[in-house]
């Protein structure tokens, strides 16, 4: 067994499909940016906490000088041309250990994520699913195995109960020199065991209005 001892935040992105004209992770909820409520819910559970900035990094900087100074910033000055894969890898550069990968524009219940990580102790890779819901997803191609799932591909085509949730835990190389999206890098360690969360991710408008409701019900 091994202790999640790091998260690697990624928070770099342009967020084109939604349009805001900031980084997502910047959007708030009734008040609260997205970042600040994942921040709370993983800081709990880890030592160190890197955030990926790139697209408007001036402010994500500024706003973590006034509210987190514990989070380690890693700038991606490449965030127009690289994606989230990138971005972890970066991230993740002068790590040991486990470490979960987050994406930065995720809210996620705490319990469940503190779930995620005492279920990924026991796994070299553990990766995060959630019922299908959003825009644009990748289904995972699953079945039941006790308590979780055992994940044997991803696709795009074919829509399944659950869908890939842009949160896995691994080694701290799990993404070094990855060329193509995260869940390409993880096709190559199928199968994998895959665990549920109670989470919603901010893509695009839609998934914004859901993710109001999503945070307003306890999320």
């Amino acid at each position: 067994m091994q202790v999640v001892e790091s998260a690697v935040i990624a928070a770099a992105g342009l967020g084109s499909r939604i349009g805001l004209g900031m980084p997502k992770c910047m959007i708030e909820i009734d008040g609260v940016t997205i970042l600040t409520r994942l921040l709370n819910a993983i800081r709990p559970h880890v030592a160190t906490i890197h955030l990926v900035v790139g697209y408007r990094e001036d402010m994500v900087i500024e706003y973590c000088s006034m509210h987190h100074r514990d989070v380690v910033l890693v700038r991606n000055p490449d965030y127009r041309s690289t994606n989230t894969a990138y971005s972890f890898a970066k991230g993740a550069e002068h790590l040991k250990g486990k470490v979960v990968y987050i994406d930065g524009d995720l809210l996620i219940t705490p319990s469940s994520l503190a779930g995620f990580l005492a279920a990924a102790k026991s796994e070299d890779i553990l990766v995060g699913v959630t019922d299908a819901k959003s825009e644009n997803a990748v289904y995972v191609e699953s079945e039941p195995e006790g308590d979780a799932v055992r994940i044997s591909g991803f696709t795009r085509k074919v829509p399944g109960q659950f869908e890939w949730a842009n949160i896995v835990s691994g080694p701290s190389d799990l993404l070094h020199n990855a060329s193509g999206y995260v869940y390409e890098r993880l096709e190559e360690h199928l199968p994998l065991k895959g665990y549920a969360l109670d989470l919603a991710e901010v893509d695009t408008a839609e998934d914004l209005n859901a993710a109001i409701k999503f945070a307003r019900q306890g999320g």
